[in-house]
């Protein structure tokens, strides 16, 4: 018991005087003030402490270029942790950019296809949905090559239409097996009895016509659609007493007198861009822009019956 009181003692007498020495070397070190002054010379303890720095410098550059690598190696490893993250990253959104294009192109050919297939009339048999594959023809003529033929029902000079039956073309006599040419309505060899309609008395969509129109004191034009060298689609023979105006809507007529034409009545073919009369000339000159464009055509359907 005695001893353990003796070292407690011996204790703090050892830790009062650590403090006073440490004291005592904090006055002596601040009075010496700072080497880096312009003075005669450093104190003892300065002295002593720049010496400690000179003997540990070495040791410390050995320090250094051991642990360099080490730091490097590190610094290189977070790199290309943090590349390898913006790669994945970059590498994620381009496939939801593609992901998007894709969705964004199934959208505008679902609706398109759904514009093709809503147009139908319970009173026209339709051939299966085809595809154009190609082009046919040279400068003078402006023909396409759609993917079915006769092992789909199809004939020559049948009409070729889209969306709302708007009248594209015709069929002619080159048709095979699985792939039939189609003559636009922009061929110079195309010809088709028309009529034309003001738009207030036409539904595009049904085709079908107003009793005002049907009646035959009212008379707004009638003629042949037909594409001239100049490369004007038209309508010629149209009498000059007709009403005829910009924005009427060109149809096929359907009938000729007693006769029956090649296409059916009420299918759309475009609108009249201008109608010009001269008492020089013995019919009005009417200029007409196809309500679908036969250079941008992607699907059709053939009427087979009607």
């Amino acid at each position: 018991m005695g001893r353990s009181k003796s070292s407690a003692a011996s204790g703090l007498a050892a830790l009062f005087i650590l403090c006073v020495a440490s004291l005592v070397l904090f006055t002596v070190y601040v009075k010496e003030g700072d080497c880096t002054e312009k003075k005669a010379g450093c104190g003892p303890l300065h002295t002593v402490q720049l010496g400690a720095a000179e003997v540990l410098r070495p040791a410390r550059s050995l320090v250094a270029s051991v642990t360099r690598p080490f730091s490097e190696t590190g610094e290189r490893i977070t790199g290309a942790l943090n590349q390898d993250e913006e790669e994945e990253l970059r590498r994620e959104a381009r496939k939801n950019e593609e992901l998007a294009a894709q969705t964004t192109r199934l959208e505008r050919e679902n609706a398109r296809l759904r514009e093709l297939l809503k147009g139908e009339r319970t009173v026209y048999e339709y051939g299966p949905l085809a595809r154009v594959v190609a082009p046919v023809g040279d400068q003078f003529t402006n023909r396409v090559t759609i993917n079915v033929g006769a092992e789909d029902g199809i004939k020559p000079e049948q009409p070729v239409v889209v969306g709302n039956n708007t009248l594209i073309g015709r069929t002619t006599g080159q048709v095979s097996r699985n792939t039939a040419e189609v003559m636009l309505v922009t061929d110079q060899m195309f010809a088709a009895g028309v009529r034309i309609l003001p738009p207030a008395q036409f539904d595009p969509s049904s085709g079908e016509l107003t009793p005002a129109i049907t009646d035959e004191n009212v008379s707004y034009g009638e003629g042949t659609l037909r594409t001239n060298w100049e490369g004007y689609l038209g309508v010629d023979y149209v009498d000059l007493s007709s009403r005829a105006k910009k924005g009427d809507f060109v149809v096929t007529s359907g009938r000729a007198g007693n006769y029956e034409l090649l296409y059916p009545p009420g299918l759309l073919i475009g609108e009249v861009e201008s109608a010009a009369s001269q008492d020089i000339n013995q019919y009005k000159k009417i200029v007409i822009t196809p309500a679908a464009r036969p250079d941008d055509l992607q699907e059709v359907r053939v009427i087979v019956g009607w």
